[in-house]
């Protein structure tokens, strides 16, 4: 059992630590706990924001601790099938570090909790912007209540109403039937005064004119956590106001069930904030793509020619034509490789703090047709496995000493992504784009790439699937099979059918000198059958297939230091995927050729960056936005009536700050459960240690008859 807690000594810590520390087994294990601390200390606040950003931001530590775990042991590798590589921490770990300028950004404050001295520019003057938009909607039945009743008062204590006083200065007589008209007209006007007010106020704040008059509704899209996290948030800011400021909240996953479960709530003046991923990289294009046409949805819902108030917060500058606003927040991590290979300019959005990124030189993204020798001579400068390049030195072996050839398949190379710096022909702008646009452009780029036949989509021009391409691949495939067993069974010398470490590393080495010894050894034990030191001919497939990209991370230098300490620094390159670039790039002369499975390797890291940075930036923005709302609406009840009518956001009706879960168990079961759980666990270490020292006794019985018959002897 593990506890999150504020704080290392509280309530449930203190329950435990008691839990292994009955009967005074051992002092240590008070300090040996099973406890993590956000640091945040007492926030006696309802409403939730710190506490929650830190929880979140607690869970990405442990995630970075446990996967760091893993990657340093091949062993954890194998057994947990571990997905995320040493590389997908490094951008997790800087995306991290960098997430700290984000929030300032957000919040307005320094890590030091001063205020930036330098508004401008700050995504928080925008939120607190948007939030005093809202608030007014919120308002505008309280302001044109107070309204009425000054005018009420006033035209019933002097005996004028605006259109008998009008009608009195002019001189009209009490008696004729203008007179009663203006009367008439008076009491229409006393009984519209509130929508009327209303009306005022919306011309004066330059708002809508046609929503409704009656409690605003905000409905908050995003995932999950952010979207139930910011609804609580929100919901308890506005539990203690007054009914003429109340407000109804909701939430929904834009990407899940939002159209389902909202879009008929839909009318004038409904209020609809929804969260957007990044979609400027190529693993969140989709999911933005598909939470826009939700917002699409909702804001095309009309009546009388007025729909909803959308608002978006997200990090692709591109406003929905449909939504009311769009904040978009500063990106202060460097590109992705998806983005490089799209040019887009960070400079282009004032986004990224590095220097060595504002001074990047914008790159062109040119898809071009090249003949197929060319491409075939450009493939052979750029092997991505181990076996291309033996297959290539054991065949021109084979060519001096007349043996069969081993022809390695042709893989599929229509076309290719060529990177050229400068180019004259134009600069291709990603900025403001839609996620859309965005999609058919990575779409387009992966079609263009250079693809192994195993790893083909095999679609031709017109998108079909062609029956003599899966031919082909089929029988490419079967050849690479079989290329990859001529190898086998040329290292194997013994010709058991299992590969030594002496096999495999001594005849790789003489007929591929790019890797090393110890390389070819690192490889060798990751893959031997349960560590017995051999290699069947299926492992031995795995490591001569792997992409240049899967042996780069399995050649990782260990992470853990001289003294057994995990040590993972953050990644340092200009752009992620900088030093794949270079790699290629010296290969091929500078014409190089860029795969969908480099694109694809950063699937996961940006999956990683969506799910454990750029949601939380998400959520801090609409805690600031909504704090703004809240603020500003008990603000106004406090001025109006001089601190009398004030009340606090920071608490509910309810006065709880944790809900716990009703439970049927009494505390006595709960209490014996655990002692007997306890004395189970004292009895099965009491067993352990009767076990270890028996078996200790039988070696050193049996190792001393060993010697009493030697001896004799």
């Amino acid at each position: 059992i593990f506890v999150v807690t504020s704080e290392w000594d509280t309530q449930i810590g203190k329950q435990l630590r008691s839990f292994d520390n009955q009967e005074g087994i051992s002092l240590k294990l008070v300090f040996n706990s099973r406890i993590f601390s956000t640091g945040v200390g007492m926030r006696p606040a309802e409403p939730c924001s710190v506490s929650v950003a830190a929880t979140h931001q607690l869970l990405t530590n442990i995630f970075e601790f446990i996967s760091i775990v893993i990657l340093s042991d091949d062993r954890y590798r194998k057994v947990t099938g571990a997905v995320v590589t040493l590389k997908d921490l490094e951008i997790l770990e800087r995306c991290n570090r960098e997430n700290v300028a984000a929030l300032e950004d957000i919040v307005g404050t320094d890590v030091y909790g001063n205020p930036l001295t330098d508004k401008e520019g700050l995504v928080e003057s925008d939120l607190r912007k948007a939030g005093d938009l809202w608030s007014d909607h919120i308002l505008e039945n309280a302001r044109a209540y107070i309204i009425s009743f000054v005018y009420i008062v006033a035209t019933v204590v002097s005996g004028y109403p605006i259109a008998t006083g009008i009608a009195a200065g002019a001189g009209v007589p009490t008696g004729s039937g203008v007179y009663y008209f203006t009367r008439f007209i008076d009491a229409l006007i006393y009984f519209f005064l509130p929508q009327i007010n209303v009306i005022i106020l919306r011309l004066i704040q330059r708002r809508q004119l046609l929503h409704r008059m009656v409690c605003r509704t905000v409905v908050i899209g995003d995932i999950p956590w952010v979207a139930q996290s910011a609804e609580a948030f929100l919901s308890k800011i506005f539990a203690c106001s007054y009914s003429i400021a109340g407000l109804n909240v909701l939430s929904a996953n834009p990407s899940d069930h939002l159209v389902h479960r909202m879009t008929h709530r839909v009318v004038r003046g409904s209020l609809l904030i929804c969260g957007r991923p990044d979609g400027r990289l190529s693993a969140l294009t989709a999911a933005e793509s598909a939470i826009c046409l939700s917002i699409n949805q909702a804001s095309s819902i009309q009546s009388l020619g007025s729909t909803c108030e959308s608002m978006t917060i997200g990090h692709n500058p591109f406003k929905l034509p449909l939504t009311a606003k769009g904040i978009f927040l500063k990106r202060f991590r460097p590109l992705f490789l998806c983005e490089y290979l799209l040019s887009e300019e960070s400079a282009d959005h004032g986004m990224d703090v590095s220097v060595s990124l504002r001074r990047r030189q914008k790159q062109q993204v040119i898809a071009t047709e090249e003949s197929t020798s060319r491409l075939s001579s450009d493939f052979k400068q750029n092997q991505d496995t181990i076996l291309d390049e033996t297959i290539r030195t054991l065949q021109g072996r084979s060519n001096t000493q007349g043996r069969d050839k081993i022809t390695p398949p042709v893989p599929n190379v229509g076309n290719s992504t060529t990177i050229m710096k400068n180019d004259q022909r134009g600069q291709a702008k990603a900025k403001h784009q839609s996620s859309a646009a965005l999609l058919s452009k990575y779409k387009s780029l992966e079609s263009k790439a250079i693809q192994k036949v195993e790893h083909d989509r095999l679609l031709d021009e017109s998108g079909k699937l062609p029956f003599a391409a899966v031919l082909n691949a089929a029988i490419n495939e079967k050849k690479w099979s079989d290329s990859a067993r001529r190898v086998f069974e040329f290292l194997d010398k013994d010709k058991d059918a299992l590969l030594s470490l002496e096999e495999f590393v001594e005849g790789l080495m003489q007929l591929n000198s790019s890797k090393g010894r110890a390389d070819l050894t690192t490889l060798f034990h990751q893959f031997e059958n349960d560590g017995n030191g051999y290699l069947t001919f299926d492992q031995f497939y795995k490591v001569m297939t792997m992409s240049s990209i899967e042996i780069e991370e399995s050649l990782q230098p260990s992470i853990r230091d001289k003294r057994g300490m995990i040590q993972v620094k953050p990644n340092d390159e200009g752009f992620f995927g900088q030093g794949l670039i270079q790699k290629v790039k010296k290969k091929t002369l500078g014409h190089f050729h860029v795969s969908a499975g480099a694109i694809k390797s950063q699937n996961f890291a940006q999956e990683l960056y969506e799910s454990r940075i750029a949601s939380l930036q998400r959520f801090v923005a609409m805690t600031v936005m909504f704090h703004q709302m809240g603020w500003k609406v008990e603000h106004f009840f406090r001025k109006m009536s001089l601190g009398l009518m004030g009340y606090r956001i920071d608490r509910t009706h309810s006065i709880m700050r944790i809900a716990t879960t009703a439970s049927p168990v009494s505390g006595a079961d709960v209490r014996d459960r655990k002692r007997a759980i306890f004395y189970m666990r004292k009895i099965h270490r009491s067993v352990n240690t009767i076990s270890a020292a028996w078996l200790s006794y039988k070696e050193r019985k049996e190792n001393v008859q060993k010697i009493t018959a030697l001896k004799e002897e």
